[in-house]
């Protein structure tokens, strides 16, 4: 079943397909909840936001506007604004070692590269939060920049210049860094 029957079906409080759409959705909305919010056990927290309210709203997704997953990451980026909101601080703890996992075979090259990840993941959560996500949608999850701009509610353009502003800042704060992707 495609997301968007198992959506129309959950709308009907079918708790099968509801329960399909977690499983297919819960690691994508908790990678992209822990890299906004810095903080992997309030992520978890956001994670179980997110699907209570897809199971409540189901019925206010609108598959002509938005394919469901768009719609998944427009609710997830709005409760992690919320959550950053209610604590009124910036988050600075940076992900653990296992959350930025790193397949290089030696231990130099792995000790290495997880520096590097966690000093990227520091400077990143000192950008505004529309510039963090759209790097986090577009760079660590993937989205193309049309779907990265539906999901934040904005256009290509802007889109652009976030990620533009983004990665200059990220550059003059990890300006001796030759690679920071």
């Amino acid at each position: 079943m495609t997301d968007e029957e198992l959506a129309s079906r959950s709308a009907s409080k079918d708790g099968d397909a509801y329960r399909i759409l977690v499983n297919r959705h819960v690691d994508r909305v908790y990678a992209y909840c822990a890299r906004v919010t810095g903080n992997p056990s309030d992520a978890e927290d956001l994670v179980q936001d997110v699907f209570l309210r897809v199971w409540r709203n189901a019925d206010r997704w609108d598959g002509g506007r938005l394919p469901f997953e768009a719609w998944l990451m427009v609710l997830a980026r709005r409760i992690c604004i919320d959550y950053l909101r209610r604590k009124k601080v910036r988050p600075t703890r940076t992900l653990d070692d296992e959350m930025l996992p790193d397949p290089l075979p030696g231990p130099h090259e792995l000790a290495q590269a997880r520096g590097v990840a966690r000093r990227v993941q520091s400077e990143l959560m000192k950008l505004p939060v529309n510039q963090r996500s759209a790097i986090v949608l577009r760079y660590y999850r993937g989205y193309s920049n049309e779907e990265a701009a539906a999901i934040l509610g904005v256009t290509v353009y802007a889109l652009e210049s976030l990620l533009k502003r983004g990665r200059a800042n990220l550059q003059r704060a990890l300006g001796d860094l030759e690679k920071w992707q």
